[in-house]
C-alpha cells in the first residue's frame, strides 16, 4: 500500500513536470530484429544524446546504452571483422562489471543498420573513454589513441573525447563499429567510462545555433529587465514595472536552467545540472505567475483578492519544488521510489503523500495559470491602448507556442526543427519583444505629447512675449510722451534721472488773450476741444523743429529748444516754431470768424539763456526746467502783443544773422546747428522790429524785438 502511494505521488509530480522537460527527453535508438541500431535522418536530428563538453541534448544517437552494445573480455583480430558472428556475446549492460583475472583487453561491438537516405552523409562518432582504444568500422582500422594521463582532477566533461569521421556503406546489411580497449589488469568496462554516440557532421552547427538562440533570449530579457527597472524608478507609483522586471529575471533564470540543466551545455557537474533541470518546476510556473500579474496590472484587474489567490497558487508550487529538490542529494527522480520499507518509512510515506497532494494542487494551479494567461492576454489585446501589444505577446507565448509544438509533432523532421525554433522564440521572447514594442510606442506617444505641449507652450510664450512687448512699447511710448527720450531711458535703467545744467536753452511761452472771458461763452467741452486743437498742432511743431514740450498751465504752453540734446532746437528753430504757431492761430481765427464763433488770440515770448532741467519727486514724474531764463521768457510773453512773437535781446543776438537758402530752408545761424551742404547763403530768414527798452515786471527795462518771417523767406 505504501509503495503504491509513493508511486502515485511520483507519477502525479511527473505529470506536473511533463511540459517542462520536453527538451530534456531522449529519442531511444531504433532497433532492428538483430539488435542493430537504425541510422536515419530522423534519429540523427531528433535524437538527443549526451556528449562530454557539448551538453546533454546534442542531436544524435547514443550507441553505448542498451542491448545493442555487445561486450567481450579477451583479444582476437577476428573481433573487428564485419562478418564475425557475435551472437554469443553478452550485452555490455550486463557485463560492464565483469572481471577476468589478468585480462587487459575489452572488445565492444555495435551493429548499425543505415537507411539509404543517409548514404554519402558525413558522420561523426564521438568516443568518450578513460583508456587506450582502437576503433574499426567493418574491419577497417579508423583510429588508435593512447590512454590519457592522470584524470583524478578532471571534471566529467573535461575527460578526453575523440571525434572520428565515418562514412557508412548503406548497403542494407548490418555494419559493425568495433572498439578495442586496453585497460589495467582486472579493470572493468564500467571503469573506462565508455560512451559512444554517432551524429550528423553538422550537428555541432545545429547545437551552436540552439545555444546562440538561447543566448539571444537571455540578452533580450536582460535588456527588458534594465528598461523595466529604469521605468519603475521614474514611475515609482506603478508596481507593474517591478513585476515586469521580475518576469524578465525569471525568464533569464529559466533559460539558464534549460542551458545548464536539460541541455547541459554550461559545463556544470551532472548533479548541478540535474538540480537546474528540476528547478524548471519552479521557474516556469513563476514565469506564468509574473506574466499574469503584469497583464492584470495593465488591465487594472489586479485587486487585493486576485493578488492573494495568485500568490497562494505560486506558493504551493514553490513549496513542492523545494521538497523535490530536498528529497535526494542528487535529485534523481529514479531513486524516489526505490527505498525499502522499514520502521521509519511511515515518515517518508507521509512526506510523499504530502508531495502528491501538492503535485495535484500544482497541476490545477498550472492549468489555472495557463487559462488566466490566455484570458487576460486576449482581453488586453482587445483594448484600444498601446498596452494591447503586451497582450499580443502573452497570447503568442501561450497559444502560438502550443500550436507550433502541435504542428511540429505532425510535420517532417526538417519542418519540425524550424517549428521548434519558432516555438522557442515565441515562448522566450514574445513577451519581451511585445514589451519593447509597448515601451517604444508609449515613449513615442509621450514624446509627441511633450512636443505638442512644448509647441503649445512656446506659442503661448510667444503670444505672451508679444503682448508684453506690445505693452512695453505702449508704456515706453507713454513714458517718452511724458519725458524726453534720454531722460526716460536713464530713468528706466537707473531708477532716477539727475538734473543737468544747460548753458544755452531757448524757452518759449504762449498765452491766450481774454481766455477767462472766452471761457464764459463756451461750454467746458467746447473750451477743452479748442485748447486741444491748438495744443495738438503745437506738439507737432515741437517734433518738427526739434524742441521739447515742457508743460501746459491752463491756457499757457511752455516749450524749450536746446535740451535735453543741445544739438537740437536752436534759437532760430524756436523762432520758426513760434512764427508757425502764430500763423496757425491766424488761420484758425479766420475759420472761426467765418463760422461766427469766438476766436483765440495769442502772445508768444522767447528768451535764451542757461537753465537747469530734470525731474523731481518719485510720483507723477514731470520733466521741468528752472532758472532766471524761464522767468525772463515768461516776461517776454507778458510784455508782448497779440499776434506777435516777442524775443529778448539775448535771443535776437543769436538769430539776427540767420539766413535761408534759395530753397527757403534755414541753414545756419549764430548759436544754431541747422545746415545744408554746399548752398549759397544770402537771404535773411527774419525781419525784426526793435521795441527798445521796455519795462518788464521784476526785471526792469529790457531790450525786446518783434520778429516776423522775411518776405523772401515766407
Amino acid at each position: 500500500m505504501r509503495s503504491w502511494l509513493r508511486t502515485v505521488g511520483v507519477l502525479v509530480l511527473g505529470s506536473c513536470a511533463l511540459g517542462l522537460y520536453g527538451q530534456g527527453s531522449e529519442v531511444p535508438p531504433a532497433e532492428g530484429r538483430t539488435g542493430a541500431v537504425i541510422i536515419n535522418p530522423e534519429q540523427l536530428w531528433n535524437g538527443k544524446t549526451s556528449v562530454a563538453g557539448q551538453g546533454f541534448e546534442v542531436p544524435g544517437i547514443t550507441l553505448s546504452r542498451g542491448r545493442e552494445q555487445r561486450h567481450r573480455i579477451g583479444d582476437s583480430a577476428q573481433y573487428a571483422l564485419r562478418n564475425y558472428v557475435d551472437t554469443a556475446w553478452a550485452s555490455a549492460s550486463a557485463t560492464e562489471d565483469s572481471v577476468v583475472a589478468g585480462a587487459t583487453v575489452h572488445w565492444v561491438r555495435y551493429h548499425l543498420k543505415a537507411d539509404k537516405e543517409v548514404k554519402g552523409w558525413p558522420m561523426l562518432v564521438n568516443v568518450h573513454v578513460n583508456a587506450a582504444f582502437t576503433m574499426y568500422l567493418n574491419g577497417k582500422k579508423l583510429v588508435q589513441a593512447a590512454a590519457p594521463g592522470d584524470l583524478a582532477w578532471a571534471r566529467h566533461d573535461s575527460v578526453p573525447r575523440y571525434t572520428v569521421p565515418v562514412a557508412l556503406l548503406c548497403d542494407g546489411r548490418d555494419e559493425v563499429l568495433a572498439l578495442r580497449l586496453e585497460t589495467t589488469p582486472g579493470a572493468t568496462l564500467a571503469q573506462t567510462g565508455l560512451e559512444v554516440s554517432i551524429h550528423a557532421a553538422d550537428s555541432g552547427y545545429h547545437l551552436n545555433s540552439i545555444v546562440m538562440n538561447y543566448g539571444l533570449f537571455i540578452g533580450i530579457n536582460v535588456l527588458i529587465l534594465l528598461m523595466a527597472l529604469v521605468q519603475g524608478w521614474s514611475e515609482q507609483k506603478r508596481k507593474g514595472w517591478l513585476l515586469l522586471a521580475a518576469l524578465s529575471l525569471c525568464s533569464v533564470a529559466d533559460t539558464i536552467c534549460v542551458l545548464g540543466g536539460s541541455m547541459g551545455v554550461l559545463g556544470w557537474l551532472p548533479d548541478t545540472a540535474r538540480v537546474l533541470e528540476i528547478m524548471r518546476l519552479i521557474t516556469v510556473p513563476w514565469g506564468m505567475y509574473l506574466l499574469i500579474m503584469v497583464l492584470a496590472e495593465l488591465r487594472g484587474e489586479l485587486s487585493r483578492k486576485r493578488t492573494w489567490l495568485y500568490s497562494a497558487g505560486i506558493a504551493v508550487i514553490t513549496v513542492g519544488g523545494i521538497m523535490v529538490l530536498a528529497m535526494d542529494g542528487t535529485a534523481d527522480p529514479g531513486k524516489w521510489v526505490s527505498f525499502s520499507y522499514t520502521e521509519n518509512s511511515a515518515r517518508q510515506l507521509a512526506f510523499y503523500f504530502l508531495l502528491g497532494i501538492l503535485a495535484l494542487i500544482g497541476v490545477f494551479v498550472v492549468v489555472w495559470f495557463a487559462i488566466e494567461e490566455v484570458r487576460l492576454g486576449i482581453k488586453l489585446w482587445r483594448t484600444k491602448g498601446y498596452e494591447r501589444w503586451v497582450g499580443v505577446g502573452a497570447v503568442a507565448a501561450s497559444l502560438l507556442t502550443f500550436a507550433l509544438g502541435v504542428l511540429g509533432g505532425f510535420a517532417g523532421f526538417g519542418l519540425a526543427n524550424w517549428l521548434s525554433v519558432l516555438a522557442s522564440y515565441c515562448s522566450f521572447v514574445a513577451v519581451p519583444i511585445s514589451v519593447a514594442i509597448y515601451l517604444s510606442i508609449r515613449s513615442a506617444h509621450h514624446t509627441r505629447l511633450v512636443t505638442r505641449q512644448r509647441d503649445e507652450l512656446d506659442l503661448e510664450v510667444q503670444e505672451r512675449t508679444a503682448e508684453l512687448q506690445s505693452e512695453k512699447e505702449r508704456s515706453d511710448d507713454l513714458l517718452h510722451n511724458i519725458l524726453p527720450h534720454e531722460v526716460a531711458e536713464e530713468l528706466k535703467n537707473t531708477g532716477a534721472a539727475e538734473a543737468k545744467h544747460f548753458d544755452q536753452a531757448t524757452v518759449l511761452f504762449t498765452d491766450f488773450r481774454g481766455f477767462t472771458q472766452m471761457s464764459e461763452k463756451l461750454s467746458p467741452e467746447q473750451l477743452v476741444n479748442e485748447l486741444d486743437t491748438c495744443f495738438k498742432h503745437f506738439d507737432g511743431l515741437m517734433d518738427k523743429w526739434g524742441m521739447e514740450k515742457i508743460k501746459t498751465i491752463g491756457d499757457s504752453y511752455m516749450a524749450a529748444g536746446g535740451l535735453p540734446d543741445p544739438a537740437k532746437g536752436s534759437p532760430a528753430d524756436v523762432v520758426h516754431a513760434a512764427l508757425e504757431m502764430q500763423e496757425f492761430m491766424e488761420e484758425l481765427a479766420q475759420k472761426r470768424t467765418a463760422q461766427g464763433l469766438p476766436v483765440f488770440r495769442m502772445r508768444v515770448g522767447i528768451h535764451t539763456g542757461p537753465v537747469v532741467a530734470g525731474i523731481v519727486g518719485v510720483k507723477k514724474f514731470q520733466y521741468d526746467i528752472w532758472g532766471d531764463t524761464v522767468n525772463t521768457a515768461s516776461r517776454m510773453e507778458s510784455s508782448g502783443e497779440v499776434g506777435q512773437v516777442n524775443i529778448s535781446g539775448a535771443t535776437y543776438a543769436l538769430v539776427k544773422d540767420t539766413v535761408v537758402s534759395p530753397q527757403l530752408s534755414v541753414v545756419s545761424c549764430q548759436g544754431g546747428t541747422r545746415t545744408t551742404d554746399n548752398q549759397q547763403l544770402t537771404t535773411p530768414a527774419f525781419n525784426f522790429t526793435p521795441r527798445g527798452r521796455i519795462q518788464a515786471k521784476g526785471k526792469g527795462e529790457m531790450e525786446m524785438y518783434f520778429v516776423r518771417r522775411s518776405s523772401s523767406g515766407s
